[in-house]
């Protein structure tokens, strides 16, 4: 069985010479069932002391997750300990989706996935591959789990948004394949999330079981020709998400092994029948976060922990308590609800990555510190986001031609934004904007809400909201009780007083709420570059020159007049 594997594993996506494959035949001959099962899970560790890094090598993992937003010494320091302490090299992964919340701390800002879509350039997504994986491999990290395939068609998914490339196909593939291209030839593994397709569901993995409600002929056309891609160019990692496609289940019928409300994490119909028996697969399958809702909601852990690997995940992600979930992965083996076959079969696909990335040789140990100015941050990286960020700026309507603003005409403005601005995780930087203005000249007054509005006193108006798409995080929308203050202030709005542009540096839909507006200007991202850029364009020395990835006026025929 395991010659059979190894002779399967040897070609695509992986295609081990005989040395790798020598390499990963002799590791795993010599695993013991703890260090097996150890190499099937990967834990995130938040602390990066080496007493507490310690924990999870005693379990011989497989490999670590940590926060690419740590600082440079924490995460390279961390990365040459860990790797240094241990037999078999480890995996290294992160997120690095270049959001505010999940981008590396120490590199280049750089846009988020549709605002590199709003180019309609793929030279910008191969080019976000590069970065990612120089600037994470620096620090130690040798896959992200990036970038997203998921496709943005429900306005109301906060989760997708901005994560995604957009909701044409064509485009979202072109960008997939790109990106991949870029982050495998600076050096990391290539991956792609979340199967079987997010961004229908407006609910959040994080917070429920989600669903992928398409008819299996359209999402054949549709999310699985992105995969189908995806596969035939090279992708090493597919990520299942805590995701249903009950379609699926139904055309099985009396044939299907799993129940229809099973995500495709814990759904062997999804990940096995379907990815690998039908679409061909033949990498590596890591689970989403399993501490998620959407994963635990299904049932008891001592068994959805088994029944993921069961069900055709090789790796478990983000184990809740380490020591408790392989306890219950040994506890599977024993009652029958995991096999040693499809553990075997996960720890070779495990090792095959690895020696896939020459793990085996290099030992995964970060770049030496002379290599720093090539790799993290610099003069190129900059200019790549630059670029991006410039042809992106999406002037979505201007109905009353207000634009490009003139001192002349326009110099007092009145600008409302957040007075404070958070993710999930914690604050966000206050924009700059209103800087940039002041500094072309023009006088720009902040609105407090709850202020009394003098159109006397001001030329224009600008509501400026920066709400990027984003895991965990649940209402995007216009924040009018933030701005304006609380009922029924809530309901007033600046284009009442005055000639007035909003200016999204976030999610691309909010004319749904407010398809009155007159002049509306997506930015999809609020990085440093993209404020520049807006600036620019708002003052007519660059023109706006993106294309929305989405459908801005969400269906509505009046958002678009």
């Amino acid at each position: 069985m395991t010659e059979t594997i190894l002779e399967k594993l040897a070609g695509h996506p992986f295609h081990l010479n005989d040395t790798a494959l020598a390499w990963v035949r002799s590791t795993f001959d010599r695993l013991s069932l703890d260090e097996k099962l150890g190499q099937i899970v990967l834990p995130l560790c938040r602390d990066l002391s080496p007493e507490d890094l310690w924990a999870p090598l005693r379990h011989h993992v497989g490999g670590i997750h940590r926060m690419p937003s740590r600082s440079e010494k924490e995460l390279r320091d961390s990365a040459q300990f860990l790797q240094s302490q241990t037999a078999i090299p480890l995996l290294m992964s992160c997120d690095i989706e270049f959001s505010e919340k999940s981008s590396v701390a120490a590199g280049t800002p750089y846009l988020n996935q549709m605002a590199i879509a709003a180019t309609g350039d793929a030279e910008h997504a191969r080019r976000m591959g590069i970065v990612a994986a120089r600037e994470g491999g620096y620090l130690g990290f040798n896959i992200s789990w990036t970038p997203v395939a998921d496709l943005a068609v429900n306005f109301r998914s906060n989760v997708v948004n901005t994560r995604s490339f957009g909701a044409d196909v064509p485009t979202v593939m072109a960008m997939t394949a790109a990106y991949q291209q870029g982050a495998r030839s600076a050096g990391f593994a290539s991956s792609i999330k979340h199967w079987p397709g997010d961004g229908l569901d407006d609910r959040d993995q994080h917070f429920a079981t989600t669903h992928n409600t398409m008819p299996m002929e359209e999402w054949r056309q549709t999310f699985g020709k992105i995969y189908a891609d995806a596969f035939a160019k090279g992708v090493q990692v597919v990520m299942a998400g805590h995701i249903t496609l009950p379609a699926y289940t139904a055309e099985l019928g009396s044939s299907a092994r799993s129940p229809a409300h099973m995500p495709a994490s814990l759904n062997f119909d999804l990940t096995t029948t379907l990815l690998r028996e039908e679409m061909g697969f033949n990498g590596l399958v890591v689970s989403d976060a399993t501490g998620m809702v959407g994963f635990n909601a299904r049932g008891a852990r001592r068994e959805l922990v088994p029944l993921c690997i069961a069900s055709g995940c090789d790796i478990l992600l983000f184990p809740a308590d380490l020591d408790q979930d392989l306890d219950y992965l040994r506890d599977g083996l024993q009652n029958g609800l995991l096999k040693q076959e499809r553990v075997d079969e996960a720890v070779l696909r495990v090792l095959a990555l690895k020696a896939s990335m020459k793990l085996h040789e290099t030992g995964g140990h970060p770049p030496a510190a002379a290599d720093r100015p090539r790799l993290l941050g610099g003069a190129e990286h900059a200019g790549w986001s630059k670029l991006a960020a410039e042809a992106g700026i999406t002037l979505v309507k201007d109905i009353q031609a207000l634009l490009p603003l003139d001192k002349s005409r326009h110099k007092r403005i009145l600008l409302a934004q957040l007075e404070s601005r958070m993710s999930p995780s914690g604050p966000l930087p206050q924009l700059q904007v209103a800087d940039m203005l002041r500094e072309g000249g023009f006088d720009v007054t902040l609105y407090r809400k709850g202020d009394k509005i003098d159109p006397a006193s001001h030329d224009i108006g600008m509501y400026l909201m920066a709400e990027e798409g984003v895991s965990a995080k649940e209402n995007l929308g216009p924040r009018w009780e933030d701005l304006h203050g609380f009922f029924p202030h809530s309901m007033q709005r600046l284009w009442d007083y005055l000639p007035t542009i909003y200016v999204s540096l976030g999610t691309p839909f909010l004319l749904y709420h407010m398809p009155e507006c007159r002049t509306f200007v997506n930015g999809y991202a609020a990085v440093p570059p993209v404020q520049q850029a807006l600036v620019k364009a708002l003052l007519g020395e660059i023109p706006f020159a993106g294309q929305s990835p989405v459908d801005a006026a969400c269906g509505l025929q009046e958002a678009s007049l």
